[in-house]
């Protein structure tokens, strides 16, 4: 992925949480009160002119129901799924390996 300047950044931002919120049918009072977060706040994030804690995304995000990528990321991109590593046989269990300091883990 090529950089990209922090205004384009903003702006993805700005569209992404807008559109979330609007397809709840949430007014920036309902947003607020769901994230507990200033209503003024939720209307500079969305018109590209705040900077956000990431604690501040991360509420917006949990209440829009998204990670919190999807709120900085381009219309379209797919995220990779997180899936959990299958269960080992039962049985044996498996060695533990004392890992150099300075060397990587090789599998």
């Amino acid at each position: 992925m090529k950089p990209r300047k922090p205004a384009y950044t903003q702006r993805l931002l700005a569209r992404n949480v807008r559109e979330r919120r609007l397809l709840k049918s949430w007014t920036q009072y309902d947003l607020a009160d769901e994230t507990r977060l200033r209503q003024a706040l939720i209307s500079e994030i969305e018109a590209g002119k705040a900077n956000p804690t990431l604690l501040s995304l991360h509420k917006i995000a949990s209440a829009l129901g998204v990670q919190l990528a999807e709120l900085v990321l381009p219309e379209g991109t797919v995220l990779a799924q997180w899936t959990k590593p299958a269960a080992r046989a039962r049985g044996k269990p498996a060695k533990k390996r004392r890992a150099h300091p300075l060397k990587p883990l090789s599998r």
